[in-house]
């Protein structure tokens, strides 16, 4: 969870000024922080959205069901020679 700490400190924001973006405590980020727990989905959603990472890399037990390609798997196809142009959209992320 260090990547939650790193992010939150880029925004210049504190544990405080986050938990009231969300409606929660400022002991609430900071047990979610530790990996004390795992916030529900909703929450971890939008904790990620305002610290501006997305959910799969800021908890990455949640994950969306996609037919596409992770970004991992694109870049071992890539690695291998094969034209992986038609995802560019997905590797600007």
């Amino acid at each position: 969870m260090e990547l939650l700490v790193y992010a939150r400190m880029k925004k210049g924001m504190t544990q405080k000024e986050l938990s009231e973006k969300i409606g929660r405590n400022p002991g609430y980020i900071s047990a979610v922080e530790r990996g004390k727990f795992l916030p529900p989905f909703q929450i971890a959603d939008e904790l990620a959205l305002i610290l501006g990472l997305p959910v799969e890399i800021a908890f990455p037990e949640y994950t969306r069901k996609s037919l596409l390609p992770k970004w991992s798997e694109l870049m071992y196809l890539k690695s291998l020679g094969i034209d992986v142009s038609a995802y560019n959209v997905l590797l600007v992320l």
